[in-house]
């Protein structure tokens, strides 16, 4: 399969691209053109933009020919406003509207836990859910074959292989993931046709992680779009 990761300088995404460049066909969407070698080791075709000024030209020419895009851009939850504008929101929506255009077979998004909600979270974090909640939106209503992965707090540290996840997590205060369960469970969604539609929060759990994404087996329907969804009012 043919995939590219945007993003794929990030913690999470450098760890996407390195599972599936040992069987999948990857190319990564980078900002930074002295790490281009680094990853061309990987086994990743590379193509370097400057996302404040060539987004639209490279973001089609990267997703032409894909099979696969997963969008993990992201300034995180403590990124500038200006990052988080541009990361968490545009860089995904332009990455939709391409994906969209080439007509790609799935598209895996990144999100955040709350982001549904983003009045509802502490004040700090308003802009980035916010941000999130556009581009969620924004590819619920794109046509696309979508999977939205939103993981609550995310830790550094070595991944435990397991997690819990639905389309509404029970309790998740204070609830954490590391970065490798996040890549992984990211890697793992891209085959997974059974989380085509599904807007998916994840936390550290106790089941394993391909299980946990399995909701055809649970005979759960994917609901195609949130119904708690609300446009963030200031």
């Amino acid at each position: 399969m043919k995939v590219l990761v945007i993003g794929a300088t990030g913690k999470i995404g450098r760890r996407v691209l390195k599972s599936l460049a040992k069987t999948h066909q990857v190319t990564a969407l980078i900002r930074y053109p002295e790490l281009q070698a680094e990853y061309e080791k990987m086994g990743a075709r590379v193509l370097t933009v400057d996302v404040e000024k060539e987004l639209d030209k490279k973001i089609h020419e990267a997703t032409s020919g894909q099979d696969a895009v997963i969008i993990a851009a992201t300034a995180g939850a403590d990124g500038s406003s200006k990052e988080i504008e541009l990361l968490d929101r545009n860089v995904a929506m332009k990455a939709i509207d391409a994906a969209k255009k080439e007509r790609v077979r799935h598209v895996v998004l990144l999100s955040a836990y709350g982001a549904d909600q983003p009045d509802a979270a502490p004040k700090e974090l308003f802009n980035f859910l916010s941000a999130n909640n556009a581009a969620d939106e924004y590819i619920e209503h794109s046509g696309l074959n979508y999977t939205i992965i939103c993981p609550v707090t995310i830790v550094d540290g070595a991944g435990k292989g397991s997690i819990e996840a639905s389309e509404d997590l029970n309790d998740p205060n204070g609830a954490t993931i590391s970065e490798t369960d996040v890549a992984t469970v990211i890697a793992a969604s891209l085959d997974n046709r059974g989380l085509y539609g599904r807007r998916i929060e994840i936390m550290s759990g106790s089941t394993p992680i391909n299980e946990a994404l399995d909701f055809d087996s649970r005979g759960e329907a994917a609901t195609a779009g949130r119904t708690t969804l609300r446009r963030p009012q200031r």
